[in-house]
C-alpha cells in the first residue's frame, strides 16, 4: 500500500478541461463506493480500472488548497 500511495503522491494532477472528468469520477467514486463496486465506477466513467485505482488514491492523498486570494474574488 505504501507503494501505491507514494507513487500517487508522485504524481501530479493538473485539472484541465480535457481530464476534469477524471476528478469527477474518482469523487463520486471515494463518496458513494458503499453502492457499487470501484468496477461499476470504472466502466461507467470510461477508465480503465487501474486508472481509477490511481485516481482514487491521488484524490484522498491530495490536500487541495481551495483558496481564493482577494485580488481574484
Amino acid at each position: 500500500m505504501s507503494k501505491l500511495s507514494s507513487n500517487a503522491v508522485s504524481c501530479s494532477f493538473v485539472i484541465a478541461l480535457f481530464n476534469i472528468h477524471c476528478l469527477a469520477i474518482a469523487g463520486i467514486t471515494v463518496t458513494s463506493k458503499f453502492f457499487y463496486t470501484i468496477l461499476h465506477y470504472a466502466k461507467v466513467g470510461g477508465l480503465p480500472l487501474a486508472k481509477l485505482n490511481q485516481l482514487e488514491l491521488q484524490f484522498l492523498l491530495n490536500d487541495f488548497h481551495l483558496i481564493i486570494s482577494s485580488a481574484e474574488m
